[in-house]
């Protein structure tokens, strides 16, 4: 019997197991494929479900559902965390026992790290960090009044939209509230511009010009003075604030530090078309996990899901196809006041800009509905007819 072992049930971990699933049905019932996902987590959350939490007060409940209710029938879940990875021994250790695997994916995504950089932790709320943290956000910006909000990048960070998402959504959040003349909102970045690609900060900076947001770029920051209420940067410069909301940098997961197989703050070795973790055919890593130079995003772990999927059916399959993923992203970021524009692009072609439209921002809004149905692979013919080729077949 072929076992596949799936290490993580977030957005890619689940997407890959339920694909594999629908294409190894009958291997499944014949009892000559298995399908095991390791995931400690009682509960699988709906990241981006933050950006609401904490910028316009919706329920976390909304946002979360037991891992039990995503997975199809033909896959196995043990609601335990994995302790440690052998890729030499092809073995997954959890709870004392050891799980050998024929196939390996690696889903463990990312860690938001504040204590990386002195004082951050203790001086900023962060909203990546846990549903609890972003509803502590929409509190405190729900009682702003008066004063500077800064929204802060530190690098690598997950979800690249996200924090130009939070400018545009506290201002906006301040304007309804009435405070806003009362409010100055600075966006620090270490960036050399609003957003790394060109095509979209073309369309960004004059949105935030318009609405008198100050932008400070090259900003990297170097520590956090909580008492006197100042962040310093490498560059030596210095920002006050009376709120700091942070976007702070983030590593690989626990297991994967430990087990030794990433490199830098823990992210994994990946050849970035094929998947496979560097040096194992028989292992792959997907999403915020890898090393590869892309957007760690729902969206960027959903397609190379897929991709990894289709490689593992077509060698249990005994077809010697290849399947490389084209470095496909789409990823919505919203600009206030009801309207949003989509950061897409591939390895080869960067993101471009474009009009801001109601029409994007109802897409957005409407796949955060969709997002529990598209976990089960459904939906994915929609998703391959609206995104076009995210992998090329050799």
């Amino acid at each position: 019997m072929k076992r596949v072992v799936i290490v993580g049930g977030g957005t890619g971990g689940t997407i890959l197991a339920n694909n594999l699933s629908g294409k190894l049905r009958k291997e499944i019932e014949r009892g000559q494929v298995e399908i095991i996902v390791l995931e400690g987590s009682e509960s699988h959350i709906y990241q981006p479900g933050n950006i609401d939490i904490a910028f316009r007060g919706a329920e976390p409940e909304a946002f979360r559902r037991p891992p039990t209710k995503l997975l199809r029938r033909g896959v196995k879940l043990l609601q335990q965390p994995a302790k440690h990875i052998d890729l030499e021994n092809r073995a997954v250790t959890f709870d004392e026992k050891k799980l050998n695997y024929d196939y390996l994916v690696v889903a463990t995504g990312s860690v938001a790290a504040p204590e990386a950089v002195p004082g951050l932790a203790e001086a900023s709320l962060i909203f990546h960090r846990s549903q609890e943290e972003a509803m502590r956000v929409w509190e405190a910006l729900s009682a702003f009044k008066r004063g500077r909000i800064v929204i802060l990048t530190a690098l690598p960070h997950k979800c690249p939209p996200s924090p130009v998402e939070a400018v545009f959504l506290t201002d906006e959040l301040m304007r309804k509230r009435g405070v806003r003349q009362d409010v100055e909102v600075i966006y620090a970045t270490p960036y050399t511009r609003a957003y790394p690609a060109h095509g979209i900060a073309d369309v960004v900076e004059p949105e935030m010009e318009k609405r008198e947001i100050t932008v400070q770029t090259l900003f990297n920051i170097d520590r956090v003075d909580h008492q006197v209420r100042r962040i310093y940067s490498l560059e030596g410069e210095e920002l006050a604030y009376d709120l700091l909301i942070a976007i702070p940098p983030h590593r690989g997961a626990d297991v994967v530090v430990k087990s030794e197989i990433g490199v830098d703050e823990g992210w994994i070795p990946t050849d970035k078309h094929t998947l496979n973790i560097k040096g194992h055919d028989d292992a792959y890593a997907i999403g915020d996990a890898t090393n590869i130079p892309i957007s760690k995003s729902g969206v960027v772990a959903h397609l190379e899901a897929v991709t990894a999927a289709e490689a593992i059916a077509s060698q249990i399959h005994g077809i010697s196809n290849t399947y490389l993923y084209n470095g496909r992203i789409n990823c919505p970021l919203e600009l206030g006041g009801h309207r949003a524009v989509f950061v897409s692009g591939t390895y080869t072609r960067q993101p471009e800009g474009q009009k801001p439209s109601l029409t994007k921002y109802l897409m957005k809004r409407i796949f955060n509905r969709l997002y529990w149905t598209m976990l089960s692979g459904s939906l994915e013919p929609i998703f391959k007819m609206y995104l076009g080729p995210t992998y090329e077949v050799k």
